[in-house]
């Protein structure tokens, strides 16, 4: 095929839901679409669902380049994963469980958190941060950064894993495995572990909340909705002050779905920031939220693509 009429795609493989982006080899976007990510014990089985999926959505052959993003420690190098404990996978090669299902002439993985920042990054609008930090509030927390208009990242593993940022020394355990996480506290999938207890003596109570559930009873006035978001921005604003001081971040963008609860936390996000950010460095910072954009990372894996 002409290579004019050829594509990249970019596959952001998410513990509840898989986005795809596909592009042309310019990089202008061409078309997203999205699906539940069907889990299998065996994570071969896993990879072959989303291909099975996405071959009926659209031609894989035309597509010449594919970018994959994973909840995961990897070797980006390599497609190997080391851990991905959304995902319930270890020591898996993700990239030859990718080239069972299609032969792309060129293929690349990286951390999901790393493509959503890099398709944040490619996509700001004006003058670029010269140091952004991008923080996925999802079923996990991950974060990506981007400094000087280069994705950080690491050939033999992924680093700045910022949701196992620990911000309650021998708290609650975490997928990973150790207790006190960011994660343990602030993604989706474990936070009925914390909150429970603020609904235990409503009409909520013995059940568990999604965190859409909590925002929305928040949004309506509910009390106790209100001290869960609260305190949620105490946990979130501690790992954040971290970062800022570490890396003199000049932008916090916070994407997935839990970014959409923005408006909910950041009182207690700031007041925590506030009180721990250096100086100078809280005078520079400045944070937004980028919720409804379920295809960021799956655009940014494209374009680490065609890189």
């Amino acid at each position: 095929m002409e290579r004019g009429k050829m594509k990249a795609i970019g596959i952001d493989i998410g513990g509840t839901n898989t986005a795809v982006s596909i592009c042309s080899l310019s990089g202008e976007t061409l078309r997203h679409f999205a699906f539940p990510t069907l889990l299998s014990r065996k994570p071969e089985k896993t990879i072959k669902n989303i291909f099975k999926i996405i071959g009926e959505k659209c031609k894989l052959d035309e597509i010449s380049a594919a970018g994959i993003g994973v909840p995961a420690m990897i070797k980006a190098k390599d497609g190997f994963v080391f851990y991905a404990p959304n995902l319930g996978w270890k020591n898996f090669s993700v990239k030859k469980a990718v080239l069972a299902e299609h032969k792309f002439r060129k293929l690349v993985f990286e951390n999901d958190a790393n493509c959503a920042a890099w398709g944040i990054y490619k996509k700001y609008p004006g003058v670029k941060p010269h140091f952004l930090a991008a923080m996925t509030l999802g079923t996990g927390i991950g974060a990506g950064f981007v400094s000087g208009g280069k994705l950080f990242s690491h050939r033999d593993i992924s680093i700045f894993e910022a949701g196992h940022i620990k911000i309650e020394p021998g708290g609650l355990r975490c997928g990973c495995g150790a207790k006190g996480c960011l994660e343990a506290y602030c993604g989706s999938a474990y936070m009925n572990n914390w909150a429970a207890s603020y609904w235990s003596k409503t009409r909520f109570a013995g059940k568990d909340l999604s965190a859409q559930e909590i925002c929305s009873q928040s949004r309506k006035g509910a009390a106790w909705a209100k001290k869960i978001w609260k305190q949620y921005g105490f946990y979130l604003g501690i790992a954040v002050s971290d970062i800022v001081n570490l890396f003199a971040a000049d932008k916090i963008i916070f994407t997935g779905g839990l970014a959409g609860a923005y408006s909910e936390f950041k009182e207690g996000l700031n007041s925590v920031m506030d009180e721990n950010i250096l100086p100078p460095y809280r005078k520079s910072v400045s944070i937004e939220a980028c919720p409804q954009n379920h295809y960021i990372g799956a655009d940014g894996a494209a374009r680490l693509a065609l890189l």
